[in-house]
């Protein structure tokens, strides 16, 4: 197809985020997803009641109807491994608690149906949006999507369908929710780009899953680009290029054969082993917080869950908190699902930026204040049973519980004297338990990383939260723009520290793992591994991406290579360095850093 017929052409190029690699070529179709209807607060009279809540428990019959069909459909067309994002709305939809706390904003405000779905939605997102974790903040799509399609029910709104379409499209909006993504017509959406979203949001992990082309947080791409205009979206390289000419769009065509070529070599089941060429195997664990997610861990090669961000349970659950029996059923699943291999369950890690519990006033400085083991410590019986879930549900599975932010010896030996009392009053009260409970540490504070060598001899393992460890040793705010570029995962400061860590783990004989968006680069997972990591855990969808890169080194050649990288003076030669020496010693792993970007 000519995609330059009948267009005046000029270069105009956007820069985002790389959220699903690939390239698509094509006419724009843009969207309105983010358009909001306006809902005012009008009260209804006490006749109006009963018939506001039996026009909501229908509009949310009909969304639970809607979602189960698109779920249904992303099954069919491409199998369970990428319709199960879909689980976590419609869990959310048929959420008891949720429903019941509508009905009651209606009863007791006596407010529309509207309103109180607009209104819940806009409290639990603002929670959300607090989250420093941008996997945890980018749930707020998950939220939107749920609310925007509970209200277009509501108020008769009919949305475009997507699932039949007549033409190839690149889709452009503010944003895509995730459903929109999952109900797409895949032969002929080619991919799309949007002005907000991130890397870990739902509609990027299910993109990448059905290997959809995605730019995302371009800001303004919706403000210039028109339906009918021709862009190239590279979601390698993360950039739109808006009316592009004829040898750009060659170049761009030779480039989507090129990828798609070593996609099709690269390509390994997932019951192969993560195992280096000269024989070292490396574990891949999964990040996970969705119940859903679970299910996926064998569809994806994962080796047992390495972090379990528990703190989703409460969130979910605004303005509630979960009790004992929630918890134990959730964990009892982790525990069933991951068999041998184990789940790390992270203690809820709230409070500061993540969610300001009740009777706690929220802080100048968040992301140092009242938060993780802090509060957990001030909050204790809260603490408390989330340990008595934890050891139940050990009956049936080994399970391991981290401790986040842990920065001094005394905090360590306060959460395992908790730990030890909760033990011995279950035995007491003769409560079914597994009390052979190992509990490692979070080294996410430099104070952590500089005494390892202690907490390596006091913890029954490490896990490193490369995350906030990067943020705190380079003092780096990566979710504020102005300072994100200087978030350098292979800052040699942050090299030497990991190096630094995997010595204390060795010397005092504890197991190490790291997890974070830093084991899922391939570029960084292989430095990982050159400071003598063997274990990672990643979100599921990239393990496939690191297992091929593992696969394609050898470990001597990686160390060495390393060694030399943590004597540089910055990340640029680091990275430098890497890319230009890992494609040479490891021809394969080319490919694989190529798709990357």
């Amino acid at each position: 197809m000519d995609y330059t017929d009948g267009i005046r052409l000029h270069d105009s190029r956007f820069r985002g985020v790389a959220a699903s690699p690939g390239i698509a070529i094509g006419r724009v179709l843009r969207l309105d997803e983010r358009g909001r209807r306006q809902f005012y607060y009008i009260q209804i009279t006490p006749a109006r009641v009963r018939s506001e809540i039996k026009r909501l428990r229908q509009a949310v019959a009909e969304a639970r109807a809607q979602l189960k069909e698109i779920k249904s459909h992303l099954t069919r067309e491409l199998g369970y491994q990428h319709a199960y994002i879909l689980e976590a709305h419609l869990l959310m939809i048929e959420d008891k608690n949720l429903l019941t706390e509508l009905e009651q904003q209606i009863r007791t405000r006596r407010i529309s149906a509207e309103w109180a779905v607009r209104d819940m939605a806009d409290r639990v997102a603002e929670a959300y949006k607090q989250v420093k974790d941008p996997y945890l903040s980018e749930r707020v799509s998950d939220i939107e999507d749920i609310a925007t399609r509970l209200l277009k029910i509501l108020s008769g709104h009919t949305t475009f369908n997507l699932s039949n379409l007549d033409r190839d499209v690149i889709l452009v909006a503010e944003q895509i929710w995730p459903s929109t993504v999952a109900e797409l017509d895949f032969k002929r959406v080619l991919g799309f780009a949007t002005d907000a979203g991130g890397l870990t949001s739902h509609s990027a992990i299910i993109a990448r899953a059905i290997g959809l082309p995605a730019v995302v947080g371009l800001h303004d791409v919706t403000r210039r680009v028109m339906t009918g205009d021709v862009i190239v979206v590279d979601g390698t390289a993360g950039e739109v290029l808006h009316r592009p000419d004829r040898a750009l769009i060659r170049t761009y065509m030779k480039k989507r054969r090129e990828e798609a070529a070593q996609r099709s070599r690269l390509r390994i089941p997932a019951d192969e082993p993560a195992q280096t060429l000269d024989g070292q195997r490396i574990t891949l664990r999964a990040n996970v917080e969705l119940p859903a997610e679970i299910e996926s861990l064998d569809l994806f090669g994962a080796e047992g869950i390495g972090l379990y961000r528990s703190e989703f349970l409460f969130l979910a659950r605004l303005p509630d908190l979960p009790g004992e029996e929630e918890q134990y059923a959730e964990y009892r699943k982790l525990a069933e699902s991951t068999g041998a291999a184990g789940a790390n369950i992270r203690i809820f890690d709230l409070g500061g930026d993540k969610l300001t519990l009740e009777g706690f006033e929220a802080e100048q400085n968040p992301a140092l204040g009242l938060r993780a083991i802090r509060l957990a410590f001030k909050v204790e019986e809260m603490f408390r049973v989330q340990l008595r879930a934890i050891m139940r549900a050990n009956m049936h599975g080994p399970l391991r519980i981290v401790l986040p932010l842990v920065s001094t010896i005394p905090e360590l030996h306060r959460a395992k004297r908790i730990i030890d009392e909760v033990k011995a009053e279950m035995a007491d009260a003769a409560v079914e338990h597994n009390a052979n409970l190992p509990v490692g540490v979070m080294i996410e504070v430099p104070a952590a990383a500089l005494m390892a060598d202690h907490f390596a001899r006091e913890a029954d393992f490490l896990c490193v939260g490369t995350n906030d460890l990067i943020q705190y040793l380079l003092a780096v705010d990566r979710a504020n723009e102005n300072v994100a570029h200087l978030y350098q995962p292979l800052h040699p400061a942050v090299l030497r520290s990991i190096a630094h860590l995997v010595r204390a783990a060795q010397a005092a004989g504890v197991p190490l793992e790291v997890c974070g968006e830093m084991a899922a680069n391939p570029l960084h997972a292989i430095a990982l591994i050159g400071l003598g990591v063997r274990t990672l855990s990643l979100v599921p969808t990239s393990i496939p991406l690191i297992k091929n890169a593992i696969r394609s080194i050898d470990i001597g050649h990686v160390e060495s290579l390393v060694d030399e990288a943590v004597k540089l003076a910055s990340a640029d030669q680091v990275s430098e360095l890497l890319s230009r020496q890992l494609p040479i010693q490891a021809p394969r792993l080319a490919a694989a850093l190529s798709l990357q970007g």
